[in-house]
Parts: C-alpha cells; sequence; structure tokens
C-alpha cells in the first residue's frame, strides 16, 4: 500500500508505457486530480510520465513495478472476452470492460496456475513466483503486474 506525497496519474485507457518504480491501482480511490475530485479505478497508473497532476498526499491500494513479469510469446491467436478466475481480481474486471471481445495472443500450453485466460487458454498466469503473461498490450501487462498485489506478502 504506497504511501504518494504527489504525482501524476493516467487512467486506464491511457497507459503508454510502464516503468519500475510506477504504482498500479488496484483498488477505486478518490482524490483531487487536476484540481477536481475524481475517482481513480482499478489499472490506473502514478508514474512520472502521465499528464494528469495529483496535490494530495494519500495512501493508495496499489503494488509498485517490479521485475517479476515476463511476457511469454503466445502461440495461438483467439477472439473472446477475459475471463478472471478469481472474483477478488478487481483489476481483471476493469480490463475485461476496457478491452470487450478483442483478439489476445495466448498460450495453448499450461503455464503454471492460469489467473486470466480467454477461450479457456491462459492470458497471464503465476509459475514459480514469477507472472506470465503472453500479449505485450500496455493493459495487460498492467493487469500483470497488479497481480503481485494478491500474491506478494510484502504487499
Amino acid at each position: 500500500m504506497p504511501y504518494v506525497l504527489e504525482g501524476k496519474i493516467c487512467k486506464p485507457n491511457e497507459i503508454t508505457s510502464i516503468e519500475e518504480g510506477d504504482v498500479i491501482v488496484v483498488r477505486p480511490f478518490t482524490t483531487l486530480i487536476d484540481g477536481v475530485n475524481q475517482v481513480a479505478p482499478p489499472l490506473s497508473i502514478i508514474s512520472k510520465t502521465c499528464k494528469h497532476e495529483i496535490r494530495t498526499p494519500l495512501w493508495v491500494d496499489g503494488v509498485k513495478v517490479g521485475n517479476n513479469v515476463r511476457v511469454v510469446e503466445g502461440d495461438l491467436e483467439v477472439w473472446g472476452e477475459l475471463e478472471i478466475k478469481s472474483y477478488e481480481f478487481l483489476p481483471g474486471y476493469t480490463a475485461r470492460e476496457l478491452l470487450g471481445r478483442s483478439s489476445f495472443k495466448v498460450s495453448s500450453k499450461e503455464l503454471g496456475i492460469p489467473i486470466v485466460t480467454v477461450d479457456g487458454k491462459q492470458l497471464i498466469s503465476t509459475l514459480n513466483r514469477e507472472i506470465l503473461v503472453t500479449d505485450k498490450r500496455e493493459l495487460l501487462l498492467a493487469l500483470a503486474h497488479s497481480l503481485n498485489y494478491f500474491l506478494s506478502s510484502k504487499e
């Protein structure tokens, strides 16, 4: 649960890049953004590369981007909607709403424990303290990083 003194935030549909040290929001919060009280949804990112200013200090239910997410090339392309395997994984529902029915690169092989699937095929999974994702979209990378909040005891 990082403490943000002040910073910049991007909504999930504004994500252009993710860097180590950025904070990915996993539960909604309300704060003063650009001088107006707004709700930041799950998968918002607090980063110096964003354009919206946060000027009030606050605690955020979120996770700092680390280095335990690995992109594994998906070998199969499927069309469908994200299937979230845990009802507590709020960022997954935000991503599903934003992406709708789309084409995704997934793995035809079992790669650890599936967390997010499409048409029954793994898109995001966890294996030996590492999070594997098979599609390189920034929103899906943010989704994979947000899993650390739920899997790591230090968060």
